[in-house]
Protein backbone atom coordinates (compact mmCIF):
# COMPACT_ATOMS: atom_id res chain seq x y z
CA UNK A 1 0.00 0.00 0.00
CA UNK A 2 1.45 3.39 -0.99
CA UNK A 3 1.92 6.12 1.58
CA UNK A 4 0.41 9.54 0.80
CA UNK A 5 2.32 12.52 2.21
CA UNK A 6 0.44 15.29 3.97
CA UNK A 7 0.86 18.93 2.90
CA UNK A 8 2.91 19.58 6.06
CA UNK A 9 5.23 16.70 5.20
CA UNK A 10 5.62 17.87 1.59
CA UNK A 11 6.45 21.45 2.66
CA UNK A 12 8.91 20.27 5.31
CA UNK A 13 10.68 17.99 2.84
CA UNK A 14 11.02 20.77 0.26
CA UNK A 15 12.46 23.16 2.85
CA UNK A 16 15.00 20.55 3.91
CA UNK A 17 15.98 19.92 0.28
CA UNK A 18 16.52 23.64 -0.20
CA UNK A 19 18.62 24.13 2.93
CA UNK A 20 20.89 21.15 2.19
CA UNK A 21 20.93 21.37 -1.60
CA UNK A 22 24.75 21.30 -1.89
CA UNK A 23 25.14 18.27 0.36
CA UNK A 24 22.27 16.43 -1.37
CA UNK A 25 23.92 17.01 -4.74
CA UNK A 26 26.98 15.20 -3.35
CA UNK A 27 24.85 12.36 -1.92
CA UNK A 28 21.71 12.39 -4.13
CA UNK A 29 20.35 9.08 -2.82
CA UNK A 30 18.98 10.98 0.20
CA UNK A 31 16.89 13.39 -1.88
CA UNK A 32 13.83 11.15 -2.11
CA UNK A 33 10.72 11.84 -0.02
CA UNK A 34 10.89 8.86 2.33
CA UNK A 35 14.60 9.35 3.13
CA UNK A 36 13.91 12.94 4.20
CA UNK A 37 10.55 12.20 5.83
CA UNK A 38 12.12 9.83 8.38
CA UNK A 39 14.27 12.72 9.65
CA UNK A 40 11.15 14.73 10.50
CA UNK A 41 9.50 11.75 12.16
CA UNK A 42 12.66 10.92 14.11
CA UNK A 43 13.31 14.50 15.25
CA UNK A 44 9.73 15.68 15.78
CA UNK A 45 9.70 18.10 12.81
CA UNK A 46 12.36 20.32 14.44
CA UNK A 47 14.12 21.44 11.27
CA UNK A 48 16.71 23.51 13.16
CA UNK A 49 17.84 20.33 14.91
CA UNK A 50 17.59 18.24 11.76
CA UNK A 51 19.72 20.37 9.42
CA UNK A 52 23.08 19.98 11.25
CA UNK A 53 22.45 16.31 11.98
CA UNK A 54 21.56 15.44 8.39
CA UNK A 55 24.47 17.56 7.16
CA UNK A 56 26.80 15.51 9.38
CA UNK A 57 25.43 12.28 7.91
CA UNK A 58 25.83 13.46 4.31
CA UNK A 59 29.37 14.83 4.80
CA UNK A 60 30.36 11.64 6.64
CA UNK A 61 29.06 9.43 3.83
CA UNK A 62 30.97 11.56 1.32
CA UNK A 63 34.21 11.53 3.34
CA UNK A 64 34.05 7.75 3.78
CA UNK A 65 33.04 7.41 0.11
CA UNK A 66 30.04 5.32 1.08
CA UNK A 67 27.89 7.22 -1.43
CA UNK A 68 29.99 5.51 -4.12
CA UNK A 69 29.75 1.99 -2.68
CA UNK A 70 27.72 -0.72 -4.41
CA UNK A 71 25.07 -1.69 -1.85
CA UNK A 72 22.63 -3.14 -4.37
CA UNK A 73 22.31 -6.55 -2.69
CA UNK A 74 22.59 -8.15 0.74
CA UNK A 75 25.71 -10.07 -0.30
CA UNK A 76 27.42 -6.89 -1.52
CA UNK A 77 26.67 -5.08 1.75
CA UNK A 78 27.95 -7.97 3.84
CA UNK A 79 31.11 -8.29 1.74
CA UNK A 80 31.79 -4.56 1.90
CA UNK A 81 31.61 -4.62 5.71
CA UNK A 82 33.88 -7.63 6.14
CA UNK A 83 36.44 -6.11 3.74
CA UNK A 84 36.90 -3.04 5.99
CA UNK A 85 39.11 -4.93 8.43
CA UNK A 86 40.43 -8.44 9.00
CA UNK A 87 38.76 -8.24 12.40
CA UNK A 88 35.35 -7.18 11.00
CA UNK A 89 34.02 -10.74 11.08
CA UNK A 90 34.44 -10.65 14.87
CA UNK A 91 31.98 -7.74 15.09
CA UNK A 92 28.70 -9.66 15.52
CA UNK A 93 25.96 -8.97 13.01
CA UNK A 94 24.80 -9.08 9.45
CA UNK A 95 21.80 -8.76 7.14
CA UNK A 96 19.72 -11.93 6.85
CA UNK A 97 16.94 -11.02 4.43
CA UNK A 98 13.51 -9.34 4.41
CA UNK A 99 10.34 -9.70 6.44
CA UNK A 100 6.92 -10.27 4.91
CA UNK A 101 6.36 -6.52 4.39
CA UNK A 102 9.72 -5.84 2.73
CA UNK A 103 11.60 -4.51 5.76
CA UNK A 104 15.29 -5.48 6.03
CA UNK A 105 16.04 -8.12 8.69
CA UNK A 106 19.29 -7.76 10.63
CA UNK A 107 20.67 -10.25 13.14
CA UNK A 108 23.01 -9.24 15.95
CA UNK A 109 24.38 -12.20 17.96
CA UNK A 110 25.63 -9.88 20.70
CA UNK A 111 25.91 -12.70 23.23
CA UNK A 112 28.96 -13.99 21.35
CA UNK A 113 30.80 -10.67 21.26
CA UNK A 114 34.22 -10.49 22.91
CA UNK A 115 34.81 -6.76 23.52
CA UNK A 116 38.20 -7.14 25.21
CA UNK A 117 39.92 -8.74 22.22
CA UNK A 118 37.93 -6.63 19.73
CA UNK A 119 39.00 -3.33 21.30
CA UNK A 120 42.59 -4.64 21.40
CA UNK A 121 42.45 -5.16 17.65
CA UNK A 122 40.48 -2.41 15.92
CA UNK A 123 40.92 1.34 15.92
CA UNK A 124 37.74 2.96 17.19
CA UNK A 125 37.44 4.89 13.93
CA UNK A 126 37.57 1.55 12.10
CA UNK A 127 34.76 0.14 14.23
CA UNK A 128 32.72 3.30 13.67
CA UNK A 129 33.18 2.83 9.92
CA UNK A 130 32.01 -0.79 10.17
CA UNK A 131 28.82 0.29 11.98
CA UNK A 132 28.10 3.21 9.65
CA UNK A 133 28.85 1.21 6.49
CA UNK A 134 26.48 -1.57 7.48
CA UNK A 135 23.77 0.94 8.41
CA UNK A 136 24.20 2.73 5.09
CA UNK A 137 24.00 -0.59 3.27
CA UNK A 138 20.74 -1.34 5.10
CA UNK A 139 19.46 2.11 4.18
CA UNK A 140 20.23 1.46 0.49
CA UNK A 141 18.33 -1.85 0.55
CA UNK A 142 15.39 -0.19 2.31
CA UNK A 143 15.35 2.61 -0.24
CA UNK A 144 15.28 0.14 -3.14
CA UNK A 145 12.27 -1.65 -1.64
CA UNK A 146 10.54 1.66 -0.88
CA UNK A 147 10.86 2.67 -4.52
CA UNK A 148 9.52 -0.71 -5.64
CA UNK A 149 6.59 -0.79 -3.19
CA UNK A 150 6.01 2.98 -2.83
CA UNK A 151 5.83 2.54 0.94
CA UNK A 152 8.07 3.75 3.76
CA UNK A 153 9.92 0.78 5.25
CA UNK A 154 12.62 0.12 7.86
CA UNK A 155 14.57 -2.63 9.56
CA UNK A 156 13.76 -5.49 11.92
CA UNK A 157 16.60 -6.29 14.34
CA UNK A 158 16.95 -9.69 16.01
CA UNK A 159 19.27 -9.33 19.00
CA UNK A 160 20.44 -12.83 19.94
CA UNK A 161 21.95 -13.12 23.44
CA UNK A 162 22.88 -16.79 23.28
CA UNK A 163 26.27 -17.17 25.02
CA UNK A 164 25.86 -13.98 27.09
CA UNK A 165 28.39 -13.65 29.92
CA UNK A 166 29.29 -10.94 32.41
CA UNK A 167 32.41 -10.23 30.31
CA UNK A 168 30.08 -8.29 28.01
CA UNK A 169 29.57 -5.79 30.83
CA UNK A 170 33.26 -4.81 30.72
CA UNK A 171 32.99 -1.05 31.02
CA UNK A 172 35.28 0.08 28.13
CA UNK A 173 33.35 -2.22 25.80
CA UNK A 174 29.96 -1.03 27.07
CA UNK A 175 31.09 2.59 26.75
CA UNK A 176 32.06 2.14 23.11
CA UNK A 177 28.93 0.16 22.27
CA UNK A 178 26.73 2.89 23.74
CA UNK A 179 28.69 5.57 21.84
CA UNK A 180 28.19 3.65 18.59
CA UNK A 181 24.50 3.16 19.37
CA UNK A 182 24.02 6.88 20.03
CA UNK A 183 25.88 7.79 16.84
CA UNK A 184 23.88 5.43 14.62
CA UNK A 185 20.55 6.49 16.16
CA UNK A 186 21.39 10.13 15.40
CA UNK A 187 22.50 9.34 11.84
CA UNK A 188 19.65 6.96 10.99
CA UNK A 189 16.43 8.14 12.68
CA UNK A 190 13.09 6.36 12.20
CA UNK A 191 14.73 3.35 10.57
CA UNK A 192 13.95 0.68 13.19
CA UNK A 193 10.56 -1.01 12.97
CA UNK A 194 11.08 -3.59 15.72
CA UNK A 195 13.82 -5.03 17.95
CA UNK A 196 13.31 -8.64 19.00
CA UNK A 197 15.53 -9.89 21.83
CA UNK A 198 15.87 -13.66 21.92
CA UNK A 199 17.59 -16.16 24.25
CA UNK A 200 18.07 -13.50 26.96
CA UNK A 201 19.48 -14.75 30.30
CA UNK A 202 18.38 -13.44 33.69
CA UNK A 203 21.58 -11.37 33.98
CA UNK A 204 20.52 -9.25 31.01
CA UNK A 205 18.70 -6.74 33.23
CA UNK A 206 21.94 -4.98 34.26
CA UNK A 207 23.12 -4.61 30.67
CA UNK A 208 19.71 -3.56 29.38
CA UNK A 209 19.37 -0.88 32.05
CA UNK A 210 22.61 0.66 30.75
CA UNK A 211 21.53 0.47 27.10
CA UNK A 212 17.96 1.60 27.87
CA UNK A 213 19.08 5.13 28.76
CA UNK A 214 20.94 5.44 25.46
CA UNK A 215 18.03 4.25 23.33
CA UNK A 216 15.82 6.99 21.95
CA UNK A 217 12.26 6.99 23.30
CA UNK A 218 10.84 5.77 20.00
CA UNK A 219 13.26 2.83 19.92
CA UNK A 220 12.61 1.88 23.55
CA UNK A 221 8.99 1.28 22.63
CA UNK A 222 10.04 -1.06 19.81
CA UNK A 223 12.01 -3.52 21.98
CA UNK A 224 10.27 -6.84 22.65
CA UNK A 225 11.80 -9.68 24.67
CA UNK A 226 10.61 -12.99 23.24
CA UNK A 227 10.21 -16.11 25.41
CA UNK A 228 10.84 -19.78 24.65
CA UNK A 229 8.52 -19.71 21.60
CA UNK A 230 10.67 -17.06 19.87
CA UNK A 231 11.06 -19.12 16.68
CA UNK A 232 7.31 -19.21 16.12
CA UNK A 233 7.02 -15.49 16.92
CA UNK A 234 9.73 -14.58 14.41
CA UNK A 235 8.07 -16.68 11.72
CA UNK A 236 4.86 -14.70 12.15
CA UNK A 237 6.64 -11.71 10.55
CA UNK A 238 9.58 -13.33 8.72
CA UNK A 239 9.28 -16.22 6.26
CA UNK A 240 11.42 -19.25 7.23
CA UNK A 241 13.29 -19.06 3.91
CA UNK A 242 14.72 -15.70 5.01
CA UNK A 243 16.27 -17.10 8.21
CA UNK A 244 19.16 -19.49 8.64
CA UNK A 245 18.76 -22.71 10.64
CA UNK A 246 20.30 -21.22 13.79
CA UNK A 247 17.33 -18.83 14.01
CA UNK A 248 14.65 -21.38 13.21
CA UNK A 249 14.56 -20.88 9.44
CA UNK A 250 15.00 -23.09 6.40
CA UNK A 251 17.52 -21.01 4.44
CA UNK A 252 20.36 -23.25 3.27
CA UNK A 253 24.02 -22.41 3.95
CA UNK A 254 27.33 -24.09 4.67
CA UNK A 255 26.87 -23.36 8.39
CA UNK A 256 23.72 -23.07 10.55
CA UNK A 257 24.20 -19.29 10.72
CA UNK A 258 25.17 -18.61 7.09
CA UNK A 259 27.02 -15.36 6.46
CA UNK A 260 26.03 -13.72 9.77
CA UNK A 261 29.14 -12.62 11.70
CA UNK A 262 29.10 -14.55 14.97
CA UNK A 263 31.76 -12.69 16.95
CA UNK A 264 34.05 -14.64 19.26
CA UNK A 265 37.60 -13.98 20.43
CA UNK A 266 39.85 -12.24 17.92
CA UNK A 267 42.97 -14.36 17.22
CA UNK A 268 46.17 -13.08 18.81
CA UNK A 269 47.86 -12.54 15.44
CA UNK A 270 45.22 -9.95 14.47
CA UNK A 271 45.51 -7.89 17.64
CA UNK A 272 47.40 -4.61 17.62
CA UNK A 273 51.17 -4.87 17.89
CA UNK A 274 53.26 -1.69 17.52
CA UNK A 275 56.10 -3.72 16.02
CA UNK A 276 53.87 -4.80 13.14
CA UNK A 277 52.18 -1.44 12.48
CA UNK A 278 53.56 0.29 9.35
CA UNK A 279 52.27 3.69 10.51
CA UNK A 280 53.46 3.51 14.11
CA UNK A 281 55.94 6.30 14.84
CA UNK A 282 59.11 6.34 16.87
CA UNK A 283 59.34 8.67 19.87
CA UNK A 284 61.58 11.03 17.88
CA UNK A 285 58.90 11.46 15.21
CA UNK A 286 56.14 12.49 17.59
CA UNK A 287 54.99 16.06 18.10
CA UNK A 288 53.00 16.95 21.23
CA UNK A 289 49.84 19.01 21.46
CA UNK A 290 48.09 19.92 24.71
CA UNK A 291 44.37 20.58 24.27
CA UNK A 292 42.69 22.24 27.29
CA UNK A 293 39.18 21.30 28.38
CA UNK A 294 36.46 23.18 26.45
CA UNK A 295 38.92 24.02 23.64
CA UNK A 296 40.20 22.57 20.38
CA UNK A 297 43.53 22.85 18.59
CA UNK A 298 44.48 22.37 14.98
CA UNK A 299 47.43 21.17 12.94
CA UNK A 300 47.56 22.60 9.41
CA UNK A 301 49.35 20.59 6.74
CA UNK A 302 50.07 22.10 3.33
CA UNK A 303 49.84 19.76 0.34
CA UNK A 304 51.40 21.16 -2.83
CA UNK A 305 50.80 18.29 -5.23
CA UNK A 306 47.40 16.80 -5.98
CA UNK A 307 47.32 13.03 -5.69
CA UNK A 308 49.48 13.03 -2.58
CA UNK A 309 48.52 10.97 0.47
CA UNK A 310 48.17 12.45 3.92
CA UNK A 311 48.95 9.98 6.70
CA UNK A 312 48.42 10.48 10.44
CA UNK A 313 49.04 8.65 13.68
CA UNK A 314 48.18 9.76 17.21
CA UNK A 315 47.69 8.74 20.80
CA UNK A 316 45.65 10.52 23.48
CA UNK A 317 47.19 10.60 26.97
CA UNK A 318 43.86 9.64 28.58
CA UNK A 319 40.17 9.85 27.82
CA UNK A 320 38.93 10.78 24.37
CA UNK A 321 39.13 13.54 21.80
CA UNK A 322 37.12 14.46 18.70
CA UNK A 323 39.21 14.21 15.56
CA UNK A 324 38.52 15.40 12.02
CA UNK A 325 40.25 16.61 8.83
CA UNK A 326 38.91 19.35 6.54
CA UNK A 327 40.38 20.72 3.28
CA UNK A 328 40.71 24.49 2.82
CA UNK A 329 37.79 24.33 0.35
CA UNK A 330 35.56 23.21 3.22
CA UNK A 331 35.38 19.58 2.06
CA UNK A 332 35.35 17.12 4.95
CA UNK A 333 38.08 14.53 4.42
CA UNK A 334 37.77 12.69 7.73
CA UNK A 335 34.48 13.03 9.63
CA UNK A 336 34.30 14.02 13.28
CA UNK A 337 34.56 10.93 15.49
CA UNK A 338 34.95 10.82 19.26
CA UNK A 339 37.99 8.58 19.76
CA UNK A 340 40.21 7.23 22.48
CA UNK A 341 43.46 5.31 22.05
CA UNK A 342 43.55 3.36 25.29
CA UNK A 343 43.96 0.04 23.47
CA UNK A 344 44.84 0.84 19.85
CA UNK A 345 46.30 4.15 18.58
CA UNK A 346 44.56 5.99 15.77
CA UNK A 347 46.10 6.08 12.31
CA UNK A 348 44.97 6.39 8.75
CA UNK A 349 45.38 8.20 5.47
CA UNK A 350 43.38 10.17 2.94
CA UNK A 351 44.06 10.75 -0.73
CA UNK A 352 44.56 14.46 -1.44
CA UNK A 353 43.15 14.98 -4.93
CA UNK A 354 43.26 18.74 -4.33
CA UNK A 355 46.35 20.71 -3.31
CA UNK A 356 45.86 23.17 -0.48
CA UNK A 357 45.75 23.19 3.30
CA UNK A 358 44.43 20.23 5.28
CA UNK A 359 43.40 21.08 8.84
CA UNK A 360 43.53 18.32 11.45
CA UNK A 361 41.38 19.26 14.46
CA UNK A 362 41.74 17.77 17.94
CA UNK A 363 38.64 18.88 19.81
CA UNK A 364 38.34 18.68 23.60
CA UNK A 365 35.39 21.06 23.86
CA UNK A 366 33.33 18.29 25.48
CA UNK A 367 35.90 18.02 28.30
CA UNK A 368 34.94 19.67 31.57
CA UNK A 369 38.18 19.70 33.59
CA UNK A 370 41.10 17.85 32.09
CA UNK A 371 43.34 18.79 29.20
CA UNK A 372 44.31 16.08 26.70
CA UNK A 373 47.88 15.55 25.58
CA UNK A 374 48.09 14.36 21.99
CA UNK A 375 51.24 12.75 20.65
CA UNK A 376 50.99 12.73 16.88
CA UNK A 377 52.91 12.53 13.64
CA UNK A 378 51.72 13.55 10.19
CA UNK A 379 53.37 13.08 6.83
CA UNK A 380 52.57 13.81 3.19
CA UNK A 381 53.54 11.18 0.63
CA UNK A 382 53.83 12.64 -2.87
CA UNK A 383 52.98 10.59 -5.98
CA UNK A 384 55.77 8.53 -7.47
CA UNK A 385 57.22 10.56 -10.38
CA UNK A 386 57.70 7.36 -12.40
Amino acid sequence: MSQILSEKEKQSIEELRSRLSDELKEVPSYSDDYSLLRWFIGWDYNIEAIVPKLKYLLTTLSALKLHEADFSSIDKVNHYVTDISKAAKYCPGGIAGYDKEGNVVMIQPMGRSDPKTLLSTCRLSEMMKIGISESEGVMSLIRANEERLNQKLGTIIICDLEGFSLDLLWMPGMKFYMLLLQTLQAMYPDIIKKIYVIRAPQAIHTAYNMVYHVLSKENRDKVEFLSANWKEKLQEVISPDQLFEYWGGTRQAATPFGHIRMGGKVPTELRYDANRSPLDCTSEQFSTLSVPARFSKTVVVKVDLGGSRLQWFFRVSSGDVKFSIVHSSGKVMQPVFLLNTEFVPECGEVSCELPGEYTLTFDNSHGKLWSKEIKYCVQVLVPDAS
